[in-house]
């Protein structure tokens, strides 16, 4: 959260073992039955860990932040439109690269869907932006930041796509998007 604290725990995803923090050794399903990450545990404990959800709350806790536009307006709908096909057109696409025994001739279907995707990206939601939506960084450029930085570990160069490398390339030199990799980088 912009400017808070929160308790970040590790899982590994394949045991579905909590690796630290109080639920140390535990199995993650019992806090998650889905199993996916993220997952937030609220403090009445109601769970968010579907990527619109979680990183719509995350902004939400920091409204001053700019990362998702006031509710009730056509950017905030237009950031959602945004979060909702990265989750379902660009990062589904990347699942198979990242699932063990996933069979060569899905991964080859889904590099060509995810090409044609990233295409898409470059000419029509990108082609002469800095951001997906208006003139701020938001939680659906957060998104997308994340997911090309994924396509390096799946033989896919995003230099194929000027577009996307130079809106990639300004994603990363944010002073936020620095101090993210920085605090990952300790853990």
């Amino acid at each position: 959260l912009i400017g808070s604290k929160v308790n970040v725990y590790e899982v590994d995803i394949a045991t579905h073992k909590v690796l630290t923090g109080p639920h140390n050794g535990e199995d993650f399903y019992q806090i998650n039955p889905k199993g996916n990450v993220p997952c937030i545990v609220l403090d009445d404990k109601t769970i968010l860990n579907e990527n619109a959800a979680t990183l719509q709350w995350i902004a939400d806790q920091s409204p001053d932040s700019g990362l998702v536009p006031a509710a009730g307006t056509n950017e905030r709908y237009l950031v959602q439109s945004k979060v909702s096909y990265i989750s379902s057109e660009v990062h589904t696409m990347l699942v198979p690269f990242f699932t063990p025994g996933t069979p060569d001739e899905v991964q080859r279907w889904a590099k060509t869907k995810l090409a044609s995707k990233l295409d898409y990206l470059s000419k029509h939601e990108l082609n002469n932006k800095q951001y997906l939506v208006g003139n701020a960084f938001s939680i659906a450029d957060a998104y997308l930041y994340v997911s090309l930085s994924l396509l390096k570990f799946i033989g896919i160069d995003v230099a194929a796509y000027p577009t996307l490398k130079t809106y990639f390339d300004n994603i990363a030199d944010l002073e936020l998007v620095k101090s993210a990799h920085a605090t990952m980088s300790t853990k």
